[in-house]
């Protein structure tokens, strides 16, 4: 029986192996598939970069964007020109191919992406106040402009150490948040938080006229309110006449005569929200990925400004300062003020 049953075995093992070799030929193939789907949403994205406009801030912040993606994403980019209709047209047409992500790059590129493309991942940049333009969708995230106060306040104090009172102006519904958190954290650095609300751009030059006499400094917030075409001239020259030093948010306040300033960089925003996009075609998920605060802002000063008020910035103030700006009335890139007015 053994001498039988030794032939039957051997069809049998060979009659297995024969139909199992496809299957082993078939692993190999199988696993560079599913390897492949792995990886081609980051060596193979596709991104989309809408553009408010056309001007050398935001290009700044595309350039360094690009910079951080992979040689292997295909990056295509749209010039909105100032034109909301034009960027909800753009992104319209998206939606019959969409990218794995957009960047949108200002204000109106961010609305015309929200508007238009609720299903497609979407990093922003270059927007001021992002939660009062509704902006915090599912599928949306970014890079805000605006440092945190306790950063503002603290660089306050080292550019003008004597000032207690810290006046400022602000439309409750624009920046209320921001002015609360900023009225707790000032009482923890032993200062005091004069905020004025107004309630429309017509209010600031009386409601500044009002606060000015009565503060040490003044802090101007990135609120759309307050922060016009129309308004910040007067504003610079108000607190001048005054010679009460202001401290703002952009290096053009500080060329123009702001005392200081602690500002973001147009660049560092795209590298970071390059890095942002990053993780999330690697998998992620804007609602993972809460917007973030920018990771190097700037100390600006104006040494003629400090002299003006009667100022003198320590040796480490210098140090620390890394724009350095003199005269108040310093000629200015308009283009970057009237970039950051929405």
């Amino acid at each position: 029986m053994t001498d039988q049953a030794t032939p039957l075995s051997r069809i049998n093992r060979t009659a297995f192996l024969e139909r199992l070799s496809p299957l082993f030929l078939l692993f190999p193939v199988l696993f560079l598939k599913s390897l492949a789907l792995t990886i081609s949403p980051v060596s193979a994205a596709e991104v989309a970069i809408l553009k408010s406009a056309d001007v050398a801030y935001y290009n700044q912040a595309v350039q360094a964007f690009r910079e951080t993606q992979s040689s292997k994403t295909t990056i295509t980019e749209y010039n909105l020109a100032g034109n909301l209709a034009r960027g909800r047209e753009i992104a319209m047409s998206l939606r019959a191919a969409p990218p794995g992500l957009v960047l949108a790059v200002g204000l109106k590129a961010a609305l015309a992406a929200k508007l238009e493309l609720v299903d497609t991942p979407v990093v922003f940049c270059l927007v001021l106040n992002p939660e009062s333009q509704g902006l915090l969708a599912p599928n949306m995230t970014g890079i805000l402009m605006r440092v945190p106060p306790a950063a503002q306040l603290t660089s306050i104090q080292t550019l003008a150490p004597r000032a207690r009172r810290i006046g400022l102006l602000y439309d409750p519904g624009q920046t209320g948040a921001l002015v609360t958190e900023s009225e707790r954290i000032a009482r923890k650095l032993g200062l005091e938080l004069i905020a004025m609300p107004v309630e429309s751009s017509s209010d600031v030059p009386g409601a500044l006229r009002r606060v000015l006499p009565t503060v040490d400094l003044f802090w101007l917030l990135q609120d759309q309110t307050v922060i016009t075409e129309d308004s910040m001239e007067f504003i610079i020259q108000a607190t001048l006449e005054a010679k009460v030093p202001m401290f703002g948010f952009s290096p053009t306040l500080v060329q123009q005569g702001a005392l200081g300033a602690l500002v973001v960089n147009a660049k560092d925003m795209g590298r970071q929200a390059g890095d942002l996009a990053t993780a999330i075609i690697k998998g992620g998920s804007p609602s993972s990925h809460p917007p973030q605060n920018p990771t190097r802002p700037q100390l600006a000063l104006n040494l003629n400004s400090a002299e003006y008020f009667g100022l003198i910035p320590s040796k480490e103030t210098l140090r620390l300062a890394t724009l350095l700006y003199g005269g108040p009335g310093a000629v200015a890139q308009q283009e970057t003020m009237k970039d950051l007015i929405p």
